[in-house]
């Protein structure tokens, strides 16, 4: 959706972090977060601490801080440029104040879907301090691969500004982003440090005529004498006094680091099939709840599993993702009192089993709405049936955007049937025929074979053209360019797969193969972002419910001390 004031597919997300979580914030932070909601109310801020970061941005899981020295600066870097890449939006540090709406004066600099203010210092071309891109943009994505890179093998940072650095010798490799960056137009970073360079502390009768107030934003900083400002200092002048912001709520409490004998117990799903995408599905779910630290720690079989006791003897019901194909068969539905389930991209087949919308079933349905459905189908059964439900969209649709590399040149077709792949256009160049069926029930083995391919998509895929739902979405999710069809079926046929695909068909066209000379052989990935980002909140939230947060905080966080010096 083009955004009517900034254009293109902006995200009005604004993010920024506080590891110790906003509570523990200086107070000057709580006043710089309190302007930016102030000033611009139509959008979403989203200030992450050290546990909710994880949620949002999945590569961290992989930075072993046990072994590398990063301290909270350097996380931060990596934090905001990893968000960004994955979801767009505007990065502010947490000591920014803002004095304009971002709706005033930023649009005018975002003509190529990225802005930062340049030189700071004349040996960094840029502030890192603000950042805004539109989702997807190259020059982010670049630079996120560049951070990637330059923390794959180290334990600590070489000097104390090494981000920008990167972003230097980024431009200095990368003929496109080089001329990328000098279209971004340019706005100096010097001027938002004023008050800074004023003196923060001082009074304002000596100094406020000196301070810009046009300015859109200015830089702070909370390491200051806080002794020495009083309710006539610049500082309070600019952005009120210390009791403007907003009483702290109590400390957050902080959970210890989980194992497996203190993390409660989440159920995963298992079945007996040999349909590679149930297992993506699963994956999906896995790797979700594992960003919360709750990997599944018991498996219950899909098909015939739910109606026992997850645990028998005990007597706390246990949480389950109820998401993905439900099912075969009439046993086993609804589910035992004692599987306490999160209904998130779920999706119904009523005619393999018909217990799915029998009375006692829709009774149970009511009991756990609302329902996150996976397509609109499914969401549109529900609510026929007086049932509160919504479209949440699969879950395979969280994982996590990749980076560009080299090695991904290959075009994939990923179909049961021979004839999509024998009616495609020579043009297309060679391409490469995978299955999703894996001719097996082992379920432990295909599990290992769906995360092989996520990895080959991942790391291989130029394009992938498929007729199979649950390859379109994982791949979207990642940012490969998909090109689908739908399986070459009778017309009852066509019509159950339109159910299935009927959340597909809003993201990307859906081709019959009669078509295949109108079909673009170039997509651009869709953004769903909004979908991440709306999944993450919703199962959030169900966690919350049930008590079920801070099992996974990053750190350890070095001391600011282990930065090289300025």
């Amino acid at each position: 959706m083009n955004d009517p004031v900034l254009g293109g597919n902006f995200r009005r997300t604004i993010w920024t972090c506080w590891f110790q979580g906003l509570d523990q914030a200086p107070s000057l932070v709580q006043r710089c977060i309190l302007s930016w909601i102030k000033h611009n109310p139509g959008w979403d801020l989203r200030c992450l601490d050290r546990h909710t970061v994880l949620h949002y941005a999945p590569s961290l899981n992989n930075l072993n801080l046990t072994n590398a020295v990063i301290t909270a600066a350097s996380l931060s870097d990596i934090v905001r440029i990893n968000l960004l890449h994955e979801y767009g939006g505007v990065w502010i540090d947490a000591s920014l104040f803002c004095n304009r709406p971002l709706d005033a004066w930023l649009p005018d600099h975002m003509e190529q879907g990225f802005f930062a203010f340049r030189r700071p210092e004349p040996d960094r071309p840029l502030a890192s301090w603000f950042l805004a891109a539109r989702p997807h943009h190259p020059i982010v994505a670049r630079w996120t691969r560049t951070v990637r890179d330059y923390w794959r093998d180290r334990r600590e940072a070489d000097d104390y500004f090494w981000f920008h650095r990167s972003f230097r010798t980024l431009c200095e490799g990368d003929p496109e982003v080089a001329a990328q960056w000098r279209r971004v137009p340019k706005v100096s970073a010097i001027p938002p440090h004023q008050i800074q360079r004023l003196g923060m502390t001082s009074p304002a009768r000596d100094s406020i005529d000196k301070v810009d107030r046009m300015l859109p934003l200015f830089k702070l900083t909370y390491r200051y004498p806080v002794a020495e400002d009083g309710p006539d200092s610049l500082l309070s002048a600019i952005i009120g006094p210390p009791d403007a912001a907003p009483a702290p709520p109590p400390p957050t409490q902080v959970a210890p680091p989980s194992s497996s004998s203190s993390a409660p117990i989440i159920a995963g799903l298992r079945l007996s099939t040999e349909n590679i995408g149930d297992h993506i599905q699963i994956i999906a779910a896995d790797r979700l709840l594992d960003r919360f630290g709750l990997p599944p720690r018991l498996r219950i079989d899909r098909d015939e599993g739910l109606g026992d006791p997850p645990v028998p003897g005990a007597d706390k019901p246990v949480p389950m993702l109820m998401n993905g194909w439900f099912k075969r068969g009439e046993q086993g539905w609804p589910p035992h009192a004692h599987v306490d389930p999160i209904f998130l991209g779920f999706h119904v087949r009523p005619k393999q089993s018909r217990a799915l919308l029998s009375p006692a079933s829709i009774a149970y349905l009511r009991r756990h709405q609302p329902i996150g459905c996976r397509d609109s189908f499914t969401t549109e059964t529900l609510r026929d049936r007086g049932i509160d439900a919504f479209e949440s969209h699969c879950l395979t649709l969280t994982l996590p955007r990749r980076l560009p590399g080299e090695g991904q040149t290959r075009t994939f077709v990923v179909s049961r049937d021979h004839r999509l792949a024998e009616a495609l256009p020579a043009s297309l160049g060679p391409t490469l025929p995978l299955l999703h069926y894996s001719g097996q029930q082992d379920f432990d083995r295909n599990m290992a074979r769906a995360a092989a391919m996520l990895a080959l998509y991942r790391d291989q895929a130029r394009l992938i053209v498929t007729s199979l739902l649950h390859c379109a979405l994982p791949a979207i999710a990642m940012g490969i360019p998909v090109v689908m069809f739908y399986p070459i079926n009778s017309e009852r046929g066509h019509q159950s797969d339109r159910e299935r695909f009927s959340s597909l068909e809003q993201l990307i066209p859906i081709w019959r193969i009669e078509d295949m000379d109108q079909v673009d052989w170039s997509p651009t990935p869709p953004d769903v972002g909004a979908i991440k980002l709306a999944l993450l909140d919703r199962l959030s939230a169900a966690l919350s419910s049930r008590g079920l947060t801070q099992f996974r905080a990053l750190g350890p966080i070095a001391p600011a001390s282990a930065l090289p010096p300025r």
